[in-house]
């Protein structure tokens, strides 16, 4: 059996050719945290963070990192993947823990969880299974890298506080030695703002470099918060270095932090950075299926499927109009048929105009020319991709605040004028042909309209 720096400078050969093909992200989500074991009669044993963890690369890697094995070992090269059972992750976070000094006095301590809000309760589809598994995996593993610090971004009502929560409430059951906080930004900037008036910062910062596992919702609410920011950095490195796990969640992307400290925007891009997308036609029936089967009311197949297709841009939307149909049912009693709940989503759509945001273009242009999403991000400059990104460029800069710089970086493109060619295109199309400047209105209509 060869050894551990053969192995390792094989793992390392594989990873360096892994790394030409597949972007700087999916390799620190995905390939980063990987470890080589063995190599035994060409059967190279990978670690891999949990079985979630496992699954993934199974379906959607496995036959990459096979290839660049043969490349090194022969064709009859093969891999296998280990990942910690049940409990052995956390004997090994108890011996570790044994050492540290619990000085912290308990009655001072609230972790803020909501028991409401785990892994088992949190619906998955495809579009949300990428995010749930890498948090799956950092629940597994506290403070283990590179999954030690976790960003996890996504428009409103999309589940991000439910996979935060979800991770520290795994990491309480299976590590309840580790101390755990999850807090949101306003709370956070409260206590700062008291604390500094009545004890001095010392104290609040004190706490929080305390804590083993560190949960911050809506992160982007420190955004022009000058001496909170000042204080999470403190925390936030003091943390950081010490391997500790932390775990941050926003309404946007590290790239669009204007008023942020830069060193702050710094740490976290170079950290693991996964997005909660918009709930998919699949996930919005699983999530009415379930809210239905909780109530005890009957609804039928064809509400749930109309309600499904025209509503739910977030979970939020599809829990108030499941919330009122069932009201009107029992306090009204009105049956649930198809013309209340046309009712009851006329209504639901006027209160809640759809935010328009970048991700909300990139779905509506993606439908309107029949392409993957995914293809936006990409290098390709086929007209039937090239077009609809201009188009995303152009509505984006219309309808958003984004700067030219933030578009470019989102959609992969290497600077900022690529993104001012973009808009210009469209523009000058649009002054000398009539059917594609109708074409582009009637898009407009759909973004501002929902």
């Amino acid at each position: 059996m060869p050894d551990a720096s053969h192995i390792n400078e094989l793992w390392g050969k594989c990873r360096a050719f892994l790394s030409q093909t597949l972007n700087e992200q999916t390799m620190r989500n995905w390939i980063d945290p990987i470890r080589p074991i063995s190599l035994e009669d060409s059967v190279l044993k990978l670690w891999v963070p949990s079985e979630h963890f496992c699954d993934y690369l199974e379906q959607h890697m496995r036959k990459e990192i096979e290839v660049m094995l043969q490349l090194f070992v022969g064709r009859s090269a093969d891999i296998e993947f280990e990942f910690p059972r049940v409990g052995e992750a956390a004997q090994a976070q108890t011996e570790e823990v044994a050492q540290v000094d619990r000085a912290m006095a308990s009655g001072n301590y609230v972790s803020y969880l909501n028991q409401s809000l785990r892994f088992d309760t949190f619906i998955e589809s495809e579009c949300n299974r990428m995010a749930r598994t890498l948090a799956y995996s950092v629940a597994t593993c506290p403070g283990q890298s590179p999954l030690n610090l976790l960003f996890i971004h996504g428009p409103s009502g999309v589940g991000k506080t439910h996979l935060c929560q979800a991770i520290g409430q795994h990491i309480q059951q299976e590590h309840p030695r580790l101390r755990v906080c999850y807090v949101s930004s306003a709370k956070f900037e409260n206590q700062y703002t008291r604390d500094a008036r009545q004890r001095g910062k010392t104290s609040f910062i004190e706490f929080y470099q305390q804590m083993d596992v560190l949960l911050i919702d809506d992160i982007q609410g420190l955004i022009g918060k000058t001496g909170t920011q000042k204080a999470f950095f403190e925390i936030f490195n003091h943390l950081y270095l010490l391997g500790k796990q932390i775990v941050l969640t926003s309404d946007v992307p590290p790239v669009d932090f204007i008023g942020m400290e830069e060193r702050m925007i710094t740490r976290i891009q170079s950290s693991v950075v996964i997005k909660l997308e918009r709930p998919d036609i699949e996930l919005r029936r699983k999530i009415l299926q379930t809210k239905v089967a909780e109530s005890g009311v009957s609804l039928g197949n064809e509400i749930v499927e109309i309600i499904a297709e025209r509503m739910g841009r977030n979970v939020r939307e599809l829990d108030g109009t499941i919330k009122t149909l069932i009201s009107y049912s029992q306090h009204g009693k009105r049956t649930i048929d198809m013309n209340l709940t046309r009712q009851v989503m006329s209504s639901s759509i006027v209160m809640d105009k759809p935010e328009i945001t970048m991700e909300y273009i990139q779905q509506l242009v993606s439908e309107r020319y029949n392409i993957d999403p995914k293809l936006l991000y990409g290098s390709t400059r086929r007209a039937e991709v090239a077009l609809p990104r201009q188009i995303v460029m152009y509505m984006t800069k219309k309808y958003t605040s984004h700067s030219y710089s933030a578009i470019a970086e989102r959609l992969g493109r290497r600077n900022h004028t690529t993104v001012m060619h973009g808009v210009k295109t469209i523009t000058d199309r649009m002054s000398v042909d009539p059917v594609f400047a109708e074409s582009i209105t009637s898009l407009e209509q759909a973004i501002t309209q929902g």
